[in-house]
């Protein structure tokens, strides 16, 4: 089975995902859906997740939600009763349902409470839950659904608009300055953080899943040739891995005659 994984690095700007459908599952994170319509959605994000839902796209297309599971309304009422921090409530779904989804935020920071997020679900839908965590890695809605698609049997996947770093040092992503997602001049969020935080360390996550999936064939697609711009690299940490390989967008192209 062979799955095209994209992700929302600017690299994929002007791509018609919806014609990779003729040739394998197309998979996409987030926002995604606000532009078209991938055979499987991943948002492993709380806000996103419950913006994915308020919307009704999880009525009609697969969609998997980070830590998705249904409460009932006579729990969420207790929950709500007790807390005292910001809340994004959808009030018109929980007058027609028996369960929600409750995200209730800790404290960031000792002082400041994150929003609780409460939505209404309805069965049936097709909303599933995923999980963050494999292996000692809460892995990012990205790394997460291409280990995703080899949970589900991908024996080829392209790794598409999973830029890992910036042209320009800002933040790299075709949503940025949308809800939920950092300014257009935000600094990007490097994919190499320090050992202490290597539970967000996309470049380990992935290295996590090839090293995982050995009979799976991975290929890292970038925009250009390597060595042509910051995105357009060789990822060092992958070198010992024999299922991973580079090649252009146009040779994929070309490749499947997109």
């Amino acid at each position: 089975m062979r799955y095209f994984c994209f992700g929302n690095g600017t690299s994929r700007k002007g791509l018609d995902l919806n014609k990779y459908k003729e040739y394998g599952k197309v998979v996409a994170c987030n926002a995604a859906y606000r532009d078209f319509t991938p055979d499987i959605l991943v948002a492993i994000d709380t806000p996103i997740a419950h913006e994915i839902y308020r919307s009704g796209y999880a009525f009609k297309h697969t969609a998997y939600l980070g830590h998705w599971t249904p409460i009932p309304m006579m729990v969420v009422d207790d929950l709500l009763n007790s807390n005292t921090g910001p809340l994004s409530l959808s009030p018109a779904d929980l007058d027609f349902t028996h369960e929600a989804v409750y995200h209730g935020n800790e404290y960031d920071d000792g002082q400041r409470k994150g929003i609780t997020y409460v939505t209404g679900v309805l069965t049936p839908d097709k909303a599933v839950d995923i999980e963050a965590g494999i292996d000692e890695f809460a892995y990012a809605t990205g790394t997460r659904a291409i280990y995703l698609a080899c949970e589900l049997g991908a024996k080829e996947v392209y790794i598409i608009g999973h830029d890992l770093y910036s042209p320009d040092d800002k933040v790299n992503n075709v949503y940025a300055g949308t809800r939920f997602y950092a300014g257009v001049d935000a600094p990007f969020e490097k994919p190499d953080k320090s050992d202490k935080d290597d539970l967000n360390h996309w470049i380990k996550q992935h290295k996590n899943t090839f090293d995982t999936f050995k009979d799976t064939k991975f290929y890292k697609v970038t925009p250009n040739a390597i060595g042509t711009s910051p995105i357009d690299v060789i990822i060092p940490e992958w070198h010992d891995c024999n299922n991973l390989e580079y090649i252009t967008q146009h040779e994929l192209d070309k490749q499947f005659k997109v």
